[in-house]
């Protein structure tokens, strides 16, 4: 199974966003936002402008990874966290 397909279960199992386990995944899909949607989108070459030195596109890109491994320990810590408290309840 994907990663992008265990993270829907762990979502679906985690229930509605005023319990923990919703929280906890609404968390996890704003980290999955970033990385995907922000940070590795910008990793390729072709979606800057022609323009930009490429020594400059270099810097970019590896200050870019660094933030995209930060964003994979954020969601292992995330992911973690709704395992162990994603099927509690406020009150539980």
């Amino acid at each position: 199974m994907s990663d992008q397909a265990n993270n829907s279960d762990e979502r679906s199992k985690a229930g509605k966003p005023e319990t923990i386990g919703g929280l906890l995944a609404a968390a996890l899909d704003m980290e999955d936002q970033i990385s995907g949607g922000v940070y590795e989108d910008y990793m390729s070459r072709d979606n800057w402008p022609v323009e930009l030195p490429e020594e400059v596109f270099v810097q970019i890109r590896a200050r870019l990874t660094t933030l995209i491994e930060d964003t994979k320990k954020h969601t292992q810590i995330l992911r973690a966290l709704v395992n162990e408290y994603g099927q509690r309840t406020q009150s539980g």
